[in-house]
C-alpha cells in the first residue's frame, strides 16, 4: 500500500515536472489536461515518452546554443532529412554570426502511437519558443514558432534517443 502511494506520488511529480498535467495553451497560460500519470503503478507511456522528447528536446537545445553541427547530427539517425533541415537553419543563424541559446519546445498535446524498447512514435502539438539570438554586439529574442501537429519517430540508440523524421500532421 505505501509504494502504490510513493509510485502515483512520484508519476505525479513527474508529470508535472515532465509538464504533462501543466501544458501551454494558445495564450502562454496553462490548462489542465486529462493525462493518466500512473499505469499500474508505473508512470503512463504518455509521461515517458514526455520524458524522452524532454531530453531530447534539452540535447538540441545544447547543439543549437554550442553552434555545434556534430552535436545535432548525434541526435538523429542517418540519412534522416529532419537532421539536414536543422543543420540548416542552425547554420543560417551561425552565418550571420548568431548563436541562438534557450530554445524550448512547449507541448500542448502528446499521442503514443507506438513504443516498443528501441522505438517510439508520438504525434504532439508544440512550438518552439524562448529563444535568443546572440552576436558580437546584439541581442534579439527568436519569435516563438506557431502551434503545429507533427508525428516525431525516434530510435533508442547506444548513446540515447536518436529522432529519424518529424512529419508535419494536418490539424484535427
Amino acid at each position: 500500500m505505501l509504494l502504490a502511494a510513493v509510485l502515483t506520488v512520484v508519476a505525479v511529480w513527474l508529470a508535472e515536472v515532465a509538464g504533462v498535467a501543466d501544458v501551454a495553451d494558445g495564450g502562454g497560460s496553462t490548462t489542465r489536461q486529462p493525462t493518466a500519470p500512473v499505469v499500474h503503478g508505473r508512470p503512463s507511456p504518455a509521461v515517458r515518452a514526455l520524458a524522452v522528447l524532454r531530453h531530447w528536446d534539452r540535447r538540441r537545445a545544447a547543439a543549437w546554443a554550442s553552434g555545434d553541427p556534430s552535436a545535432l547530427t548525434r541526435l538523429y539517425l542517418p540519412g534522416s532529412q529532419t537532421e539536414v533541415r536543422d543543420r540548416l537553419d542552425l547554420g543560417r543563424w551561425a552565418d550571420r554570426g548568431l548563436r541562438v541559446t534557450g530554445l524550448r519546445q512547449q507541448i500542448r498535446s502528446l499521442h503514443v502511437v507506438a513504443r516498443t524498447l528501441d522505438l517510439l512514435v508520438v504525434v504532439v502539438t508544440d512550438r518552439t519558443v524562448g529563444g535568443v539570438a546572440t552576436g558580437a554586439s546584439r541581442r534579439t529574442a527568436v519569435p516563438a514558432s506557431g502551434w503545429a501537429r507533427h508525428r516525431i519517430t525516434l530510435r533508442r540508440s547506444d548513446d540515447g534517443w536518436r529522432v529519424g523524421e518529424v512529419r508535419v500532421q494536418p490539424a484535427r
